[in-house]
């Protein structure tokens, strides 16, 4: 079930998803910018948002939340956990991050949200593995992940609408979550 409380960390706030949050999240979400990272990139209509948060609230095998900095919501990101048991006290969790606000892209800013979801999974929920699937072609994607920590494991195929899509699958464990840290201390101070 979706945390009660927001997560607070490294300046920014995530929010569980509510339905005041749909609009914003389905303009976003149908973006070019956006939709091209997705594996379904088909537009989203207020009904298939509809249907999906009314899929998706009462899941304890994921939780969905709002980036906001300063008050301002700048991007969408959620934990799943990949066999359908409940996120919390799983051990194994996939996240998926985007940023909407072209101007957090490539800043440091653009870090603190992964760092505060990435703590609340390692700190609170007692993970020990998170996974993240990239397109292969998303650069800046792998290069995020990579600096976050993650390590590159398997290319997984996945079928979607419009052919195949193969994915870069890579991990982070507890040990790579704190040595990105601390890399990024002097930047949450």
């Amino acid at each position: 079930m979706t945390p009660v409380e927001p997560i607070a960390a490294y300046g920014v706030v995530l929010t569980p998803v509510t339905t005041d949050d749909l609009a914003l999240l389905r303009q976003w979400r149908n973006r070019p910018d956006i939709s091209a990272q997705m594996l379904d990139q088909r537009q989203i209509t207020e009904a298939d948002q509809q249907r999906w948060y009314e899929r998706v609230q009462p899941d304890a095998s994921q939780q969905h939340f709002v980036i906001r900095y300063k008050n301002d919501a700048v991007g969408a990101c959620n934990l799943k956990q990949p066999e359908g048991q409940p996120v919390s006290g799983s051990a194994v969790l996939e996240s998926g991050f985007y940023l909407a606000d072209p101007r957090f892209r490539g800043s440091m800013l653009a870090f603190f949200p992964a760092l505060a979801l990435n703590q609340f999974c390692f700190k609170t929920l007692g993970c020990t593995t998170l996974l993240a699937h990239v397109k292969l072609d998303n650069s800046a994607a792998l290069r995020f992940n990579q600096q976050l920590g993650y390590q590159s494991t398997v290319q997984r195929e996945f079928s979607t609408a419009a052919g195949p899509v193969v994915l870069q699958q890579m991990q982070l464990d507890l040990a790579g979550f704190t040595a990105a840290t601390s890399r990024f201390a002097r930047f949450t101070r």
